[in-house]
């Protein structure tokens, strides 16, 4: 009996012993990039969770799906990589970033800082998404007001076109506005509740595919309040 009690707790300590140390994945996304030296600095920072150092590759995609520029770079073992797109990408850009690591998983994220002082309020960053993606998601909150720039950002995981469906709900759950977007294999589009509303309105907005994945982020800015919020969108 001892015994017996003894192997389950060493089945149960190695269990959380793997979801302590199972972080990160092989394959990210960053949702949206830009290369525009004269306007912003960028930087995509890839960590190594697990003291591997892994070998790390890049592919810079535009909203069409076309590839930009590539790379590969070696991450020291818990350390990370901070990187300019500019040195794999050579042209004015905006598009996705796909990730892949070899050898130990990473985790990604995406810092962005306008160099006109006056823009600064606009700096923010974005954390990378599994490039798994899902078939559907959800966005807790968005705004509708001509006041307020908004976008739910929506990148193509897969290397094939998908149809993207939105409906956006008001905060009493009442249908307001729907949209049907195609985006591009490896590419992404982005959707502007007001241009779909066409009123004020806060509330939730459901996410669907015809078949495919996508991951999605949603960007909030507010020149009278000088603030720019860029938060990832859950799966479900």
């Amino acid at each position: 009996m001892k015994y017996t009690r003894y192997l389950i707790m060493t089945a149960v300590l190695a269990l959380l012993a793997t979801r302590v140390f199972a972080q990160g994945a092989d394959k990210y996304i960053i949702n949206h990039f830009v290369n525009d030296p004269k306007v912003i600095e960028a930087h995509l920072v890839v960590t190594d969770v697990q003291g591997k150092g892994p070998i790390v590759s890049f592919q810079f995609y535009d909203n069409d799906g076309k590839l930009l520029g590539e790379g590969k770079e070696l991450l020291q073992p818990y350390g990370k990589l901070n990187l300019d797109p500019g040195k794999y990408v050579k042209s004015v850009a905006n598009g996705t970033i796909h990730i892949s690591s070899k050898g130990g998983n990473v985790v990604a994220e995406y810092w962005q800082f306008y160099k006109n002082p006056n823009e600064s309020w606009k700096n923010t960053t974005t954390v990378g998404q599994e490039a798994v993606g899902y078939s559907k998601l959800v966005c807790p909150h968005y705004v509708s007001d001509p006041d307020v720039e908004v976008y739910l950002v929506l990148a193509n995981t897969d290397a094939q076109d998908v149809v993207v469906n939105v409906r956006f709900h008001d905060d009493s759950g009442r249908e307001v506005g729907k949209a049907r977007q195609l985006v591009k294999a490896n590419g992404k589009t982005a959707i502007q509740p007001w241009n779909v509303i066409k009123s004020k309105a806060t509330g939730v907005a459901f996410i669907s595919t015809d078949g495919g994945k996508v991951t999605a982020d949603y960007w909030q800015a507010e020149k009278a309040k000088s603030y720019q919020i860029a938060t990832p969108v859950a799966g479900i």
